[in-house]
C-alpha cells in the first residue's frame, strides 16, 4: 500500500475517539444546565397566558371573568361571570388549567415591593382592568430562590407582568 491511499477516509478507531470525546462534553455541560429555572418559567408563563387570555376574554365578550386559584389542586381556573355578580354560581362552569406537577403556589422568602396583593380570586373587568391588584407566587423548588418566579396583575388596565427573583432581589422578567 501507498502512503496515499491511506491517508483516504477516516479510521473507525478515530471516529470512535470523537464520538467519545463529544459524549464527554455534552456529559459535562449537562449538569450545568439549570432545568429548575427553565421549569419555574414555564410555569409562570402558563399562569400568564391563563391572566391574559381572561382579561381579553372579559373585554371581548362584555362580562365579567374570574380566574380562581386552587393552591391545593395546582391549578387554575377560569369562570365567565354572565351575571355580573363577581363570584361563581352553580350554573356557570369552570374551565381549569393545570400547572406543573413539580409546581407550588406558595409565598416566597421575600415577597414584590409595593402592597401586598394576594387573594384566591381575580376578577376581569368588561370595561377593561381588573377588580383588584393580585400577585401569585409560583415555584417548582421552594428550596432554591432562583425558582421564585412572580405574576402580577396591576387593577388599571389589568396589564401583567412577570418576575424572577435570584436570591435577593425581583427583576422583571421577559414574556
Amino acid at each position: 500500500m501507498s502512503l496515499r491511499s491511506l491517508r483516504r477516509g477516516q479510521s473507525l478507531t478515530g471516529l470512535l475517539v470523537v464520538l467519545l470525546v463529544l459524549t464527554l462534553l455534552t456529559a459535562l455541560a449537562a449538569t450545568k444546565v439549570d432545568l429548575t429555572r427553565y421549569r419555574s418559567d414555564a410555569v409562570a408563563r402558563r399562569v400568564t397566558l391563563v391572566f391574559v387570555a381572561a382579561s381579553r376574554a372579559a373585554r371581548q365578550q362584555r362580562h365579567a371573568v374570574l380566574v380562581v386559584v386552587d393552591s391545593a389542586g395546582k391549578r387554575l381556573g377560569t369562570v365567565h361571570d354572565r351575571n355580573g355578580n363577581g363570584r361563581r354560581d352553580p350554573s356557570e362552569t369552570v374551565a381549569w388549567t393545570l400547572l406543573d406537577a413539580t409546581a407550588s403556589i406558595l409565598d416566597p422568602p421575600r415577597q414584590l415591593a409595593g402592597p401586598a396583593a394576594h387573594s384566591d380570586v381575580v376578577v376581569f373587568r368588561p370595561v377593561g382592568g381588573a377588580a383588584n391588584d393580585f400577585v401569585l407566587y409560583v415555584t417548582t423548588d421552594p428550596g432554591a430562590p432562583q425558582a421564585w418566579r412572580a405574576v402580577q396583575i396591576s387593577r388599571r388596565g389589568a396589564l401583567v407582568k412577570f418576575w424572577r427573583f435570584d436570591g435577593t432581589h425581583w427583576a422583571r422578567g421577559r414574556s
